[in-house]
């Protein structure tokens, strides 16, 4: 695929979302809100499945390490709010560019299976997932559960 040709495919694919087209513009870091406000359910909105589950994984080895330190809750609760907004700062920084380096992958893999794959099939590719930001949800309250059955 030719760099004009995978720029055509990158704008289908965020449905011309013209902040994202700006920010793989300009390479390197940049700031993304949505990714430092709503963390884990912006990468599922975003339909980066991969990164949510790697997400999950990460909250819950830091969870289970911490509460195996055998921690009082108010200090349990400060360090696991610290490592929380550490989190967050690095979705803020790296949300762009990992969004940018899932779509390539995702729109090259598509391409390399069908060489015939046309901007309509990328925009249904791309875009959002309000199913994925639904199941972050219930699985939230499904964690949420978990915690109030192991502690009580």
């Amino acid at each position: 695929m030719d760099t004009h040709l995978t720029l055509n495919f990158l704008s289908a694919y965020v449905h011309h979302h013209k902040y994202y087209l700006e920010a793989w513009r300009a390479k390197g870091l940049s700031w993304n809100w949505g990714a430092a406000l709503f963390g884990v359910a912006w990468f599922a909105y975003r339909k980066m499945y991969g990164w949510a589950t790697v997400i999950y994984l990460v909250n819950l080895f830091v969870g289970f390490a911490l509460g195996a330190m055998a921690l009082d809750d108010a200090t349990f609760n400060e360090v696991y709010i610290l490592f929380a907004l550490f989190q967050r700062a690095i979705f803020g920084l790296t949300g762009n560019f990992l969004y940018y380096v899932s779509a390539v992958r995702k729109i090259k893999k598509a391409h390399s299976k069908n060489a015939m794959l046309d901007i309509e099939d990328t925009r249904k590719l791309g875009g959002v997932s309000v199913r994925g930001v639904v199941v972050v949800v219930l699985v939230n309250i499904g964690f949420s559960l978990l915690d109030v059955l192991l502690t009580s």
